[in-house]
């Protein structure tokens, strides 16, 4: 059972004292567990299985089986997928826009007659099929 008390620190990435801590009992415990000094006892285990609910009591116990629970597993590759995809759509969210240059009118507008009047706006068009209006405005 040490063995596996060990791939659980090493897994969450857990100093046995902050392990003590989570499980809320006396570092001195763990170490002594750890150490191979005292074995754990069903008070232990029960505290290391109410503070991690995905560690699979048949594993823990008798070595049998997974260590993480299936259900938690499965709802664990959920999680880190709907992860992956709000990360892949923040990325583009903080794509810089694409920056159109603005034409000089000389350029672009062809004298024609014109009636007297005001301008309302003007509508330049672009080979990809954007457009931007401009009002004198």
């Amino acid at each position: 059972m040490i063995d596996r008390i060990q791939l659980i620190l090493k897994t969450k990435n857990l100093s046995p004292s902050l392990f003590a801590d989570e499980i809320n009992v006396q570092r001195s415990s763990v170490s002594h567990i750890l150490s191979g000094r005292n074995k754990p006892s069903l008070d232990f285990i029960l505290k290391i299985l109410t503070s991690y609910h995905e560690i699979n009591s048949d594993w823990l116990m008798f070595g049998k089986g997974q260590m993480i629970k299936q259900a938690e597993r499965e709802e664990k590759i959920i999680i880190e997928d709907k992860q992956e995809i709000v990360s892949q759509l923040e990325l583009k969210e903080k794509k810089p826009q694409e920056k159109i240059p603005v034409p000089s009118f000389p350029d672009v507008i062809e004298e024609k007659e014109v009636q007297s009047g005001e301008i309302e706006k003007i509508v330049v068009l672009y080979k990809n099929k954007t457009f931007r209006e401009y009002s004198p405005k």
